[in-house]
């Protein structure tokens, strides 16, 4: 029984994070040209906000990849769970 109380817990949890628009998919998409190329002036000219995105990046996937982990490890289900 304990196994769907923590089952549950952790849908409740997942469904609760709240979906994530990273900076750097709108600054690739605002600096990419018609043609797929990057425009570099206006890549050096903000520098600073790239340097954040990529920052918020790392971080949320480095967030990602330890609740990977902690769901990896957990105890797979004994029980029959149904179709």
């Amino acid at each position: 029984m304990r196994e769907t109380k923590d089952l549950d817990r952790i849908i409740v949890a997942l469904k609760k994070v709240p979906e994530k628009h990273l900076l750097i998919i709108e600054l690739a998409n605002r600096l990419c040209a018609e043609d797929g190329q990057i425009d570099n002036d206006e890549l050096e000219r903000i520098q600073p906000e790239v340097n954040l995105a990529t920052a918020e990046a790392k971080m949320y996937g480095a967030h990602t990849l330890i609740a990977v982990d902690t769901l990896k490890r957990l105890s797979p289900r004994t029980e029959d769970v149904g179709p």
